[in-house]
């Protein structure tokens, strides 16, 4: 019985983790989920950005959008303490680099997002925050099986996905806000650099 609602948990998180007692290589608790969708966007600065040019790297792809007042700033926040942890580790940039999503393109423009990602400290030169034109951003936020929905508010209703992809372009782990935990993160990401 414990077993049957432990793995309800995991199922009802968003997150589950394919983690083996014995993996035969480092990463292989970390299943394939298939290659992460494209994305061609323009960054902060307004320059053309393709997912594709990051192979090599692991790299974690977020969706934010900068008026949040829920999952955005926590999920921002704590991707910014897993970044700090990198650059002590001196894998930041190197070999690891994150790109966030905006899931508002009509309000999110570089300049925007540009002051959003000062506030959190995220270093520019490796952690690329992107818009473009609405009908572009939601074929990327479709194709990464993510939905943003208005409110009567004026904010948007979103799940809080954040997407781990390997060297070679491949979904290899996708976390909830909840499951975003900096070591096991770091230890997932130390896995794919290793395999």
């Amino acid at each position: 019985m414990k077993l049957l609602v432990s793995l309800a948990v995991l199922i009802g998180s968003g997150s589950i983790l394919c983690r083996g007692a014995e993996p035969s290589s480092r990463s292989s608790y970390l299943a394939d989920i298939g290659p992460a969708p494209e994305v061609k966007l323009i960054d902060a600065e307004g320059k053309p950005f393709d997912l594709a040019a990051r192979r090599g790297k692991v790299v974690l792809v977020s969706f934010i959008f900068t008026t949040c007042g829920g999952t955005c700033p926590a999920t921002t926040f704590r991707l910014g303490q897993v970044q700090r942890e990198l650059q002590k580790k001196g894998l930041w940039g190197r070999q690891v680099e994150f790109v966030s999503i905006s899931l508002d393109p009509t309000r999110d423009t570089p300049k925007i997002l540009t002051g959003y990602a000062r506030n959190y400290q995220a270093d520019p030169a490796h952690w690329y925050f992107l818009t473009g034109p609405a009908e572009q951003v939601a074929r990327v936020i479709a194709a990464w099986g993510m939905w943003v929905k208005p409110l009567e508010s004026g904010s948007l209703d979103h799940p809080s996905r954040i997407f781990l992809v390997d060297p070679s372009g491949h979904q290899r782990e996708i976390y909830s806000l909840e499951f975003l935990k900096i070591d096991q993160v770091l230890e997932d990401i130390r896995a794919l650099l290793e395999d």
